[in-house]
């Protein structure tokens, strides 16, 4: 708790040449209707100007320079394990192309409190078109081998306004209590540069007994895969399809790959036959890339213990 009697967030960016973007990001960080909010930026090794414009236009802000890139899990642990170290009560992680609404940060902690979850998420929305639904939580599809979020593309009709527990929260906005950290660890390097480390967080969590759950009175808006080009880019594809493999093999029962290998065959061949009609090429062998570096990864993770948190280390009370 802090001198105002609330329990202090930690407010974590990750930057990777965030230009303006980030500087939209924490602007909206700056507008918290919460007292109890500092925030850090850990930078990737940006080689652009945007750590120079956060030191001028935000000299409240903690900037941590890692010097090179540590992927997307990577940075988050450094300021988790900050967060963590100073004995914060919650984080809450933003990514630095999403801006969130000015009561989100005090909406997520209320609901923490009132529930006892472990990590709770807000309603998001796509940054340019904000009549549409990018996530409102997810879903672990067990027997197809995938994770969804819910809602996404639909127009916001209040269909997804019921507060509920998950499966699944996407780091790209995100409030986790300390203490979760603390018992199942953070982002694991499995994953690196990026994606599914946020559904292993999770999974990990509610295995532990923490409960996920989404909060549709908070608000974020999102640009997509701003980092990777936006949409589907060979670098999206070949990340995704690969981290995929690594979640479920080591997750997935027996008796969900009795439909998984069909279900993720299927849904391959439709988007390689998709991507081809559609010229696509460079698409096309990025699922070879990805099917690649999974298989390759699968000797790796043979040698790890199931869902070990990798990263800085994880520093427990008492």
């Amino acid at each position: 708790m802090g001198a105002c009697g609330e329990p202090r967030v930690r407010g974590v960016v990750v930057n990777l040449n965030g230009g303006a973007y980030i500087e939209e990001a924490l602007e909206s960080l700056r507008q918290q209707d919460y007292a109890n909010l500092v925030t850090v930026v850990v930078d990737n090794g940006s080689h652009d100007a945007s750590v120079e414009g956060i030191r001028s236009r935000f000299p409240e802000v903690h900037i941590v320079e890692n010097g090179r890139n540590l992927g997307f899990g990577g940075a988050n642990n450094v300021g988790m394990q900050l967060a963590l170290d100073e004995e914060d009560s919650f984080v809450f992680l933003l990514n630095y192309d999403a801006t969130v609404s000015p009561s989100c940060v005090r909406t997520l902690v209320q609901r923490a409190l009132s529930s006892g979850a472990g990590m709770v998420g807000p309603k998001i929305f796509y940054h340019n078109n904000p009549a549409l639904i990018w996530s409102a939580g997810g879903t672990v599809q067990w027997r197809r081998g995938g994770v969804a979020h819910r809602g996404i593309r639909q127009r916001d009709h209040g269909q997804f306004d019921e507060c509920m527990d998950v499966d699944y929260l996407t780091a790209c906005a995100v409030l986790i209590d300390t203490e979760a950290l603390r018992k199942v660890g953070m982002f694991d390097d499995a994953y690196f540069p990026s994606y599914f480390e946020d559904a292993d967080l999770c999974h990990r969590a509610r295995r532990a007994g923490f409960r996920l759950v989404y909060e549709p009175a908070a608000a974020a808006w999102h640009r997509v895969s701003s980092h990777s080009g936006g949409g589907t880019t060979p670098l999206k594809v070949t990340l995704r399809l690969r981290n995929q493999l690594i979640f479920f093999r080591r997750y997935a029962a027996w008796y969900h790959w009795v439909t998984i290998p069909f279900c993720a065959s299927f849904a391959a061949a439709g988007f390689v036959v998709r991507c081809l009609l559609e010229g696509r090429w460079q698409l096309v062998r990025a699922v070879g890339h990805g099917l690649r570096a999974a298989l390759a990864s699968g000797s790796r993770e043979s040698s790890r213990n199931e869902g070990r948190m990798t990263g800085p280390k994880v520093q427990r009370k008492g």
